[in-house]
């Protein structure tokens, strides 16, 4: 996607572009029965198409690792996040950029076990920068060992690396159940 085509998929699902993936995906089907074609009162097939390709988008992390560069290009510098004084969220931004570098590696390892190097090229591709811009962020994965360099200079989730991608989700999925159990005796009130 350029810069001239682009098209604000946090704005059409109404929500900030630091919104986590349990958020992005309650948001999307909420607003997909509102809109969906089948809904007599407000259905909307345009609006509900939009939907769609929006959370396609945005619950692939390494496609919205990517969006969010251009983002960033073409909307300006994250707004609205918690500043650091120069209205940036340096540290949401980082643990976002760290997770979704994580996600490259996992699936990458997990798609081909046998040769599960990402040459930086790719890294700079994906994320639409210079690897120098992913430093700070390489650094810190290889320092807590959840990402090697492998022999043949390419990088590579590790097995800490992966314990740590799935102790994350399943706090994440607790967190959700937790949540929705919550909103089951608020329903009872």
């Amino acid at each position: 996607m350029e810069a001239s085509s682009f098209v604000d998929y946090y704005k059409i699902m109404g929500v900030r572009p630091d919104i986590a993936s349990e958020d992005l995906n309650r948001r999307f089907h909420r607003l997909a029965k509102r809109f969906h074609p089948d809904n007599p009162q407000t259905g909307n097939r345009d609006r509900f198409d939009l939907l769609v390709e929006a959370h396609n988008l945005l619950k692939d992390t390494a496609k919205r690792a990517q969006y969010d560069m251009l983002y960033k290009q073409v909307v300006g510098t994250t707004q609205g996040f918690a500043a650091d004084g120069n209205g940036h969220d340096t540290v949401g931004q980082d643990v976002d950029i760290q997770t979704k570098l994580l996600s490259v590696f996992y699936s990458r390892r997990r798609h081909n076990i046998r040769d599960p190097g990402v040459p930086e090229i790719e890294l700079e591709r994906i994320f639409g920068c210079k690897i120098e811009n992913l430093e700070f962020h390489l650094w810190y994965l290889k320092a807590k060992r959840w990402v090697e360099r492998l022999e043949n200079g390419m990088l590579s989730i590790t097995v800490e690396g992966i314990d740590h991608v799935n102790s994350e989700h399943h706090r994440k999925t607790t967190t959700m159940l937790l949540m929705d159990r919550s909103q089951e005796f608020d329903d009872l009130d």
